[in-house]
Order: C-alpha cells, then sequence, then structure tokens
C-alpha cells in the first residue's frame, strides 16, 4: 500500500514540462485571439461603470442644488407669510381706530343735535312761558282797569299771578 500512495504524490519531470507547455500554448492563443476582445468588454465596463459614477455625482449635485434652492423658496415663503400677517393686523389695527374715530363723530354728532335740540325745546318753552305770562299781565292789567286796587286787592292779584307762573312752569 505504500507504494501507490508514492506514486500519486510522485512529480514526473516529462508530465511536468509537458504541462507548462500546454499552459503557455493555451496563454498565447488566448492573447492571440481573445485578450483584445476581453480588454474592449472591461473597457467599455470600466467606462459604462464610471458613466454612472458621474451621472450618479451629478445627480447628487443636481438634487442638493434643488434642496437649497426648496429651502430658500421656504425661507421666502416664510417671510413672505410673515409680511402677510404684519401687513393685515396694521390694516385690522388702523381700520378699528376709523371705526372707533367714525363712532366717536357720530357720537359727537348726535350729541350736538340733541344740545341744539334741548336748546330749541328750552327756547320754545321760555317763549311759550312769556307769551303766558303776557296774557297773564294783560288779565292783571285789564282786572286794575277795571277797578280800583286796594292793597289786599293787588297782594291778592300778585299771589294769583305767581300761582300761575308756577302752574305754567
Amino acid at each position: 500500500m505504500s507504494v501507490v500512495y508514492q506514486s500519486l504524490v510522485a512529480v514526473e519531470p516529462i508530465t511536468l514540462i509537458c504541462t507548462i507547455c500546454n499552459l503557455f500554448i493555451q496563454m498565447f492563443i488566448i492573447k492571440k485571439f481573445f485578450l483584445n476582445k476581453i480588454k474592449a468588454v472591461l473597457d467599455e465596463r470600466r467606462k459604462a461603470a464610471d458613466q454612472e459614477i458621474t451621472a450618479a455625482q451629478a445627480a447628487r449635485e443636481e438634487a442638493q442644488a434643488m434642496k437649497a434652492e426648496y429651502e430658500k423658496d421656504m425661507a421666502n415663503a416664510k417671510a413672505k407669510a410673515n409680511e402677510i400677517v404684519v401687513n393685515a393686523q396694521k390694516t385690522a389695527a388702523a381700520r378699528s381706530e376709523e371705526l372707533v374715530g367714525e363712532a366717536q363723530a357720530q357720537a359727537a354728532q348726535i350729541r350736538r343735535q340733541a344740545e341744539a335740540d334741548i336748546e330749541q325745546e328750552k327756547k320754545t318753552a321760555i317763549n311759550s312761558l312769556k307769551n303766558e305770562i303776557g296774557g297773564i299781565a294783560m288779565e292783571i292789567a285789564s282786572k286794575v282797569v277795571e277797578r280800583e286796587i286796594s292793597e289786599k286787592d293787588h297782594q291778592d292779584l300778585i299771589d294769583e299771578f305767581i300761582r300761575n307762573v308756577g302752574e305754567a312752569s
């Protein structure tokens, strides 16, 4: 048994030389007929990979540019929204002040009108009272003319006049 194992492990010089010659012949055939085609395929793959890497980098740069543009637009939109809110608040404040001013002007106009009406009523009442007093004075004068007045009658006429004036007012 030991002999069989030795022949399997042993190196024979003719087989070694033939194997090396076979290897060189295969390498020559591969180099002559297939090496340029293999290089061309590898070059195409390398170019395609380089193009994909370049395209990916360009897409990444474009995405970053779009992101920066988006962030800029968002900042502008926020600023514009804040400006709109501030303008709306200013407009509302101005409108409320305007409404308050109009209400105060209307109240002043109503007050002036009421004061004018009161003054007119007062004048009317005074004129009416003057007319009544004039009428009463005429009555007293006519009564005085009709008869001679004694001190007591004179006092009674004055008291009656005061009572009539008090009732009229």
